[in-house]
């Protein structure tokens, strides 16, 4: 067993223990439970919820805070996920697709603190293994 690696092996492993970690950037945060998270869309001045397909705006907003809420009470108030769909104003006048469907809820109750409705849905179905694949 080889205990020490030449600098030229593509497997060495320098010895750090000299080093001053104190000095050393943290990453990104880790959001906390319930945290809400502001999404932001380049060039965008406003968002709106609609419906889909009629396309009939439910609702404007100045930032996407204060959709998650509206998008988690419409749909617990029986409107189903699939009809909505959530764009953003950009400043030039067009309107872009942020999200749609179940995928939107999935936003808006992340976003919002909430857990994801969808997340465990893989872990709950069973595996089917094909027969004669070993």
């Amino acid at each position: 067993m080889r205990t020490k690696l030449d600098p030229d092996d593509e497997f060495f492993i320098p010895d750090v223990s000299d080093w001053d970690w104190s000095k050393a950037i943290i990453g990104r945060r880790a959001r906390k439970p319930g945290e809400k998270t502001e999404v932001f869309i380049e060039g965008a001045v406003a968002y709106q919820l609609r419906l889909i397909p009629s396309n009939k705006i439910l609702a404007r907003f100045d930032s996407t805070l204060g959709a998650w809420p509206v998008i988690i009470a419409t749909i617990e108030g029986g409107r189903s996920p699939r009809t909505l769909a959530m764009d953003a104003i950009l400043a030039d006048g067009r309107v872009a697709l942020v999200s749609a469907g179940p995928r939107l809820e999935m936003f808006a109750r992340y976003n919002n603190g909430e857990p994801n409705p969808y997340g465990d849905l893989w872990t709950l179905a069973p595996r089917q293994v094909a027969e004669g694949a070993a």
